[in-house]
Formats: C-alpha cells, structure tokens, sequence
C-alpha cells in the first residue's frame, strides 16, 4: 500500500550518523539551505537543513529522509505489483535497519507525507477509465504533464491530493516484471502531518502497527466515492428516454462544470447520485472499482498474499530464506507472515508458525544475510564467557538467554512465592499475622 515516505527528525545522533553514511551521492536540492544526498536515483534521499551562525556553517538542523516501501520490496525496479500491509510492515522494518536507525529511535522520526495506493486491474480499457474520471467531489482531475495523458492528479485540498492513472502503461517496455497492462493505480498522497494525525499516524513507529493499514484502506475507499467517473459507451437500450438523454448530458464535463458555483450547492452531489443510480451493472464502472477496492482490502484483511520479488540480477537471492512464502505466489495468513519476537521485536517468519521468541533458524539467518543485525544481539545477549565457544554453542545460549529474558521474570522465585500465596490463602480467607 505504501509508496512514498517523508519524515523528519531532530535528533541530532541521527543526523550525525546518517552524515557519514556510505553510498549516497550528493545532488543538488532545489532549495540551497539543504544538502541532499540520494541513492537508488533518488528514491532513498537524506536532506539535511543546514544551519549557520553569523554567516558561519554550524552543522545541521534537521533531516529529512524519503523512502520508497513499494520499489524497496521490488529492488528499485517496479512498484507495479500488489504490496500488502503485511509485506509493508516488513519493509519498513528493514529499511529502517539499513538507514542505521535503531527501534528506539523510531518515536523521534515524524511523518510529514505519505502516499499509499492501490493497483487494480479494472474489467475496461484502461485509457477510457482514466480519460472518464473527472472530478474529486468537485474539484477536477488535471494532467499536469502533456506527455502522460493517462496520469491524473487533484488537489483535494491544501494538504491532499488524489492520484489515478495507468500504472501498467508505465512498464510497457518490461514485460519480464510482469506488470498488467491495464493496470490502474489509485492513490492519496497527504502532504502534511496535521492531516497525517487523522490516520493515526505521527512517528514511523506507527507504520509498524497493521491498524494504521485497516485505516489508510478505509480511507482510499472514501476517497473512491468523490470520484466522478463517467462511462463513455454504455448501454441505453434498457433505460426510459428521459434517463437516456441524461446519461448522454452527463457524460460531458461540461455538464458537471457548469454545476459547480454557490447557485448549485448541493446539485453536484444530487446529479452524481441520480447517475450512478441510473446506470446499473456493467454501465456503472464506479461501482465496479468500487467493488474491486472492498475486495483487495478484504483479501488483504484475511490472506497475504506474496507475489514473487523481481530480482536484481540472477545470482544467489541473500534472502531467499526470508521469502520462501513469495515462490509461486503461495498463500500464507496474517498471523504466519506477521509475526515478531515477542523479546527483540524483530522478524521471525523464517522460523516455525509456533515461534514466538527469536531461536536457532532465524539467529541463523540473521548471522548469514544480515550481520549487522545479528552482531547487536550478540552484543546483547552473548556472554564473554560464551564468545569461545563454537558458533552453533553460541547461536544456542544467545536463543536461550533471549527466551529466559522473557520467562525468568515471571518465574523467579519472588513471583512464584505471590502466585503460591494467592491460590492457598486468598483474601478473603481468615488468617493470622504472627509476626
């Protein structure tokens, strides 16, 4: 569901951490107060306001990093696909860990804009879809770039805008992607945080949390109802002449423009509703995407579904482990693929579906795709004493003191003796104090 991502933060251990990170080149930002350095042709991005005392460079104020979820999932090829909450969460997750920024450190990243979308795969041509989408409740669909006829943009407000166009047009010339080409994309990108809040989202951490998806959902299937999507070709054999020469009037912007004024308060909305309602079934497009919206969200509700990731290159797939799910587009549930440690709070669908604590598969796997990781729970969890020991020694007794980090506390001996008090000798039974 996600595309794009902005936040910002202050903190400056972050912004001196991510100064210095390798692989990024600089470019020029449009605004010279900032130093941008980008990755991926700018789909990972760190801008970085600069601060000056008395004309003085004096480091920076704060930074803001843009993120691309869905082309991250695809390796920087396409985001042509289906990307589930589920899938997202991931994703978010592991580009988090490879900007370096630490889960304690996620509540100082503020979200400031965030596009999420769906793809969908209509029953009509798609270049008559876009050209008969017309209005946003009442503010027109433009093009904004001549060349690209079948994207259409609205600015719903100061700080939102609506998107539709033809995302499998886009990879015409890719068909190893395996991209529909009647694929169509519908999108709300919120530009500021006050209208971020009303999703329930503030800092990335919230973007973990498979609620805030059910939300962002709810909202793109509101924002499918202002649409005005008109059909050009119905059939009128059906209707009574005074419903079929409406159709026909309706069927010209014109029509609509002309109900748009403080005479016609309420007469846009009238109109709209009496012209769906008279076009019934396959006349009534909005209806179908309609329906096609509910049911991507209630698939995604109740399955993840994981199509196969396009690799970069034919070599060795670093995560094959972690994407066994992805082959054959298999389905798995909710619970399978959403699964975190109950003590690291990182992922562990690589291990069994009755895991619930980080064990010796995905330590493991951790050790061989993603060491870095692996060497901060090492850090954390794997005594001096035990650095001596063989590797598989050591992935066992870091397993062990993970899953003893959860269970020692509720069986100490402190806790154990309360537990044994409360089953013996209850409250309200007599009892004599002999101290």
């Amino acid at each position: 569901m996600l595309d794009n991502l902005k936040f910002i933060t202050y903190d400056q251990t972050i912004i001196r951490r991510l100064a210095e990170m390798p692989g990024f080149v600089p470019y020029q930002h449009r605004n010279n107060n900032y130093a941008g350095f980008c990755k991926y042709g700018k789909l990972m991005r760190f801008d970085f306001r600069k601060s000056f005392e008395n004309g003085i460079f004096a480091g920076y104020h704060h930074l803001e990093i843009s993120i691309s979820p869905h082309y991250h999932y695809n390796n920087y090829l396409h985001n042509g696909n289906d990307f589930p909450p589920q899938i997202c969460i991931e994703t978010v997750s592991d580009m988090l860990r490879y900007v370096s920024v630490k889960p304690d450190e996620m509540d100082t990243l503020k979200v400031v804009n965030i596009e999420f979308g769906l793809n969908l795969i209509p029953e009509t041509n798609i270049q008559n879809l876009i050209t008969n989408i017309l209005f946003s409740k009442k503010t027109p669909f433009i093009i904004p770039k001549k060349e690209n006829g079948f994207f259409k943009i609205t600015n719903a407000t100061a700080y939102k805008q609506i998107k539709a166009y033809a995302k499998g047009l886009q990879f015409t010339d890719f068909p190893q992607y395996g991209i529909n080409a009647n694929t169509f994309r519908f999108e709300v990108k919120s530009k500021k945080s006050v209208n971020i809040k009303k999703y329930g989202i503030d800092t990335i951490a919230d973007l973990l949390k498979i609620d805030i998806y059910r939300r962002l959902g709810q909202e793109l299937l509101n924002e499918w109802e202002n649409v005005l999507l008109t059909t050009s070709t119905p059939d009128l054999s059906t209707l009574k002449p005074s419903d079929v020469l409406f159709v026909q009037k309706a069927n010209k912007k014109d029509f609509w423009t002309g109900l748009i004024g403080e005479f016609h308060r309420d007469k846009f909305a009238r109109e709209k509703a009496k012209y769906y309602k008279i076009l019934t079934g396959k006349n009534n497009l909005h209806t179908q995407i309609k329906g096609q919206i509910i049911d991507k969200l209630l698939q995604f509700e109740n399955v993840a579904y994981f199509p196969q990731k396009t690799p970069i290159n034919s070599g060795k797939d670093k995560n094959a482990k972690l994407h066994l799910k992805e082959i054959n587009g298999q389905f798995a549930t909710n619970e399978e693929n959403n699964r975190l440690c109950l003590v690291t709070g990182l992922d562990i669908s690589m291990q069994k579906k009755t895991s619930k604590y980080l064990c010796f598969a995905g330590l493991k796997y951790y050790k061989e795709n993603d060491p870095e990781t692996y060497k901060e729970i090492e850090l954390k969890y794997l005594t001096l004493k035990m650095k001596t020991r063989p590797i598989k020694d050591q992935i066992y007794y870091i397993a062990h003191n993970i899953r003893n980090h959860k269970t020692n506390p509720n069986h100490n001996p402190r806790n154990s003796r309360e537990r044994f008090e409360k089953r013996h000798y209850p409250k309200q039974q007599l009892q004599f104090n002999f101290n």
